[in-house]
């Protein structure tokens, strides 16, 4: 196992209006993925967004890369903490092909890896198309990509199977066990426990 913690929480609670989530603590190495699991109003989505800077945090501490990236209201912005988002609302821009979208982004995989992906997650006939040109779950696979394509060392996917069938499922669960080799690291948000993957349940939260 690789000793490097690439994301560490520490008793982390944030409010999502009127209800209080958590406290999570975990760590997870580099090049390995876990997941927080529960029902919805557990406050899974919500502990992704306190990670990516895009939630406040009430009080506990996050570290990325041995850094204390947020600390009880204090954080900096998402754009510097070294993650790649992958949310629930679609967020490809409408202007451009997925090719487009995932060049913008590319820093890490050259142009052979982005055709590479792009047919491990079957879209290699797709990369020429606009989102309105696409299938919900041909939209969530491409913005996956576009997430892919970028140089973050450490990716947050909240339900990334939820606009897939169980073919696709596999086909994204094959790309990033190759990421994970690769040296990533995937904190994953998602409603039940994946065989060989750390599990961290969630319950509902309580009032602030």
């Amino acid at each position: 196992m690789n000793s490097e913690v690439t994301l560490e929480l520490s008793e982390v609670v944030v409010c999502r209006g009127a209800q209080s989530l958590g406290p999570v603590s975990l760590k997870i190495q580099r090049g390995e993925c876990s997941s927080l699991v529960g029902a919805n109003g557990s406050g899974k989505s919500s502990i992704l967004e306190a990670v990516a800077g895009f939630l406040q945090v009430e009080s506990g501490t996050i570290r990325i890369g041995g850094k204390t990236i947020s600390d009880e209201g204090t954080g900096n912005e998402p754009w510097q903490r070294g993650i790649g988002w992958l949310g629930q609302q679609r967020g490809l821009w409408p202007h451009m092909t997925l090719r487009e979208q995932a060049q913008l982004l590319s820093g890490q995989k050259t142009a052979g890896q982005l055709e590479e992906t792009a047919a491990a997650l079957d879209l290699q006939t797709l990369l020429d198309r606009r989102p309105d040109q696409l299938s919900g779950g041909e939209a969530q696979r491409g913005e996956l990509l576009r997430t892919l394509c970028g140089s973050a060392p450490l990716l947050l996917l909240d339900e990334p199977f939820s606009a897939q069938n169980s073919q696709q499922r596999e086909r994204i669960l094959e790309v990033l066990h190759r990421e994970l080799e690769a040296g990533r690291t995937i904190l994953l948000a998602i409603h039940e426990a994946l065989p060989d993957i750390e599990a961290i349940p969630l319950g509902i939260g309580s009032d602030c």
